[in-house]
């Protein structure tokens, strides 16, 4: 897949000490907010081995517009102020362009 106004985004968060997992839930439950047809193509939300309240965020939206749409709409934000108190210090983010992304599906 590839689109010239394809929109990334890269995100670190640090939840409070034993708080990841809910953080993580409150993700999913922002990414559902968005809705079916939000623009967001895909996400994937990480853990990382060494560090074990961060988490790292990935999304990859249709464009920059549909991002920006659905983080300002109120259920989207809704839900975003249910995850500040929840992290130990400000989330870093990260943004650009996609130039090519691919997904391979198998069989099981």
């Amino acid at each position: 897949m590839s689109g010239e106004n394809m929109f990334s985004v890269y995100g670190r968060m640090t939840a409070l000490p034993g708080r990841r997992d809910e953080l993580i839930t409150l993700l999913l439950d922002g990414f559902r907010a968005g809705g079916e047809d939000s623009g967001l193509l895909a996400y994937s939300i990480n853990t990382a081995f060494d560090e074990p309240d961060t988490v790292w965020l990935t999304q990859l939206w249709i464009d920059k517009e549909a991002h920006d749409a659905v983080t300002r709409s109120e259920p989207v934000a809704a839900v975003t102020r249910r995850v500040f108190p929840l992290l130990a210090q400000q989330p870093e983010g990260f943004y650009g362009h996609a130039v090519h992304a691919h997904s391979r599906i198998t069989e099981s």
